[in-house]
């Protein structure tokens, strides 16, 4: 932080007059020496994450029968190549920085965790898997320097959240995750890390098959109806057998594997699942080599600014330009110029975000009476948060009931509206999400949430509504609909029933019944009626909304 006073102080002593001798070469090994403290913290951290990632990579191997196919030493770890096409490498260096103790230990249940400095990594009180049935539900964890305080920090949510390890980066002896890599033994590389773990994962040898499928590397996505051909490098395979998803078809033929998806129209195959080879050597070993394939990809809506793919657009009636989705945020929670106007009583244009880019999913707040205003019904792109019910009231309205977006996110979007049988609103429109692509998917899930007014409402009543008692409910209503408009599915979730359930915590909902859709409509309805229709807060709060594409 201190190089920009040090550079200024140089120029100013250039400025001196040629007579005078000036030294500076105390303040130039000053600033050397802080570029390098900090090329060295970089170097230390960027080497720790691959490190961790290629242990996550060698436990999967050993888990699903992939071998090494190769193993190179380089002047700072080692370079490894898998049956599976895949590469990854081991730096057995720190370049003399101190790191946290990170490994792995096999529990009860015979899957691998993560440790951390000799203790289990833990999530919500849950020990955090390094291995699952096919990877699943298994996470690596990444490490960072905090600069302020020189400490390292650990994520385990892609980087959205950090914990200090209480770990210094000091410039000391440290030693590399991996410990000692032992290649000796042609059946099987050994691996010891630096808690004294061992693990071993096979070699390839003259004995053991090959079967290295080249660049497919993660999940293979192929369209319905689509195939795709794959190299592969074999040796020594006197036999192969193929399993695969329903409605899939794999052949295998000259090195090369062919996989065609299912068609669109058969309705009853797999859309993902995994290719097993199993492949077996003149002398009789085996290997098993998996491939992950689907028909989509698998998105999600963040609201985050660092996951905003979307090209700029302006709202013209605010003059406001939108090039992250903070900037869709309202400056006031009620009566804001974004979301009612420099009136305060609405716009000629809507409020309107579109995900283009990722998972398409488009919004515009709805219109009533020739008007464009919240109020009408819409969803709010917000970062409000707040535990203290005594502001849970109209004027902050965006505001979720907690300290953030779910898992621990900083944005996150805020649902207003309702529709029920009574005079005032037999009549609203519905808040929609759709596709701006034009096209049907599926809506997997989406992680929702009480909004602070929702929740004052419930626990407490106010001047509209009475407060939830033993027999109210409050739930939203998902409905689905495909291109042509006609209702293909509706599904329901309680944010309260009774005063006992009330949603305290970031929930998932599951979507994925409603099929595919091109839009779903969400509406809000309840016991809590005050003579004038439902009358609790029509508000909830949503995030992370994972799309198939």
């Amino acid at each position: 932080m201190r190089k920009p006073i040090l550079i200024l102080s140089i120029a100013a002593a250039i400025l001196l007059p040629t007579a005078c001798s000036y030294d500076d070469s105390n303040i130039w090994d000053a600033v050397n020496s802080i570029e390098n403290r900090v090329e060295t913290l970089e170097k230390a951290s960027t080497q720790t994450n691959t490190n961790i990632k290629t242990l996550q990579s060698l436990l999967e191997a050993a888990q699903n029968n992939i071998s090494i196919t190769s193993i190179e030493k380089t002047e700072g770890g080692y370079t490894l190549k898998f049956s599976d096409g895949t590469n990854a490498t081991i730096s057995t260096t720190t370049g003399g920085v101190a790191t946290p103790e990170i490994s792995i230990k096999k529990d009860e249940d015979g899957q691998y965790y993560w440790t951390i400095n000799g203790e289990w990594l833990t999530v919500d009180g849950e020990k955090v898997k390094a291995t699952g049935v096919d990877g699943a539900n298994a996470i690596a964890p990444q490490i960072r320097i905090n600069t302020s305080d020189n400490c390292w920090e650990i994520s385990t949510d892609g980087g959205e959240t950090w914990e200090s390890t209480g770990v210094s980066a000091k410039n000391e002896s440290g030693e590399s995750l991996f410990k000692k890599v032992d290649t000796t033994n042609p059946d099987y590389v050994e691996f010891t890390l630096a808690d004294g773990t061992k693990f071993s994962v096979k070699h390839f040898n003259g004995e053991t098959p090959l079967f290295s499928i080249e660049n497919a590397e993660g999940i293979q996505v192929i369209r319905q109806g689509e195939s795709k051909t794959y190299k592969v490098e074999t040796s020594n395979v006197a036999s192969y057998t193929i399993g695969k998803p329903d409605g899939w078809r794999v052949s295998f033929d000259d090195n090369n594997l062919t996989v065609k998806a299912p068609a669109e129209d058969n309705k009853y195959a797999e859309q993902e699942g995994t290719i097993d080879i199993t492949v077996i050597s003149t002398k009789g070993s085996s290997m098993i080599v998996r491939m992950p394939v689907a028909t989509f990809e698998r998105r999600v809506l963040t609201f985050e600014d660092a996951d905003a793919k979307f090209p700029a657009y302006t709202l013209d009636y605010c003059s406001k330009t939108i090039k992250t989705w903070s900037d869709l945020i309202d400056n006031k929670q009620y009566g804001g110029p974004m979301l009612y106007g420099d009136s305060g009583y609405g716009m000629d244009e809507p409020y309107y975000w579109y995900d283009k880019g990722n998972t398409e999913l488009k919004h515009s707040i709805s219109e009533a009476y020739g008007s464009y205003c919240y109020w009408n019904g819409g969803h709010a792109i917000s970062n409000y948060a707040s535990t203290e019910l005594a502001d849970g009231n109209s004027a902050h309205q965006l505001a979720v009931y907690g300290t953030s977006g779910h898992n621990g996110s900083a944005n996150f979007a805020i649902h207003d509206g309702y529709r029920d049988n009574s005079d005032y609103k037999k009549d609203a429109a519905l808040p929609i999400l759709e596709f701006g692509d034009g096209k049907e998917h599926i809506v997997e899930s989406m992680w929702v949430m009480n909004t602070l007014y929702a929740m004052n409402c419930y626990i407490n009543g106010n001047g509209l509504t009475a407060k939830i008692g033993p027999d109210d409910w409050v739930k939203l209503v998902a409905t689905g609909y495909n291109l042509s408009g006609e209702k293909v599915g509706e599904i329901y979730f309680y944010t309260c029933n009774g005063p006992d359930n009330i949603v305290r915590d970031w929930t998932k909902w599951d979507l994925s019944s409603l099929g595919k859709v091109a839009k779903i409509e969400f509406n809000i309805l309840g016991t809590s009626d005050n003579g004038y229709g439902f009358s609790q807060p029509a508000y909830f709060a949503y995030d992370d909304v994972t799309v198939q594409i």
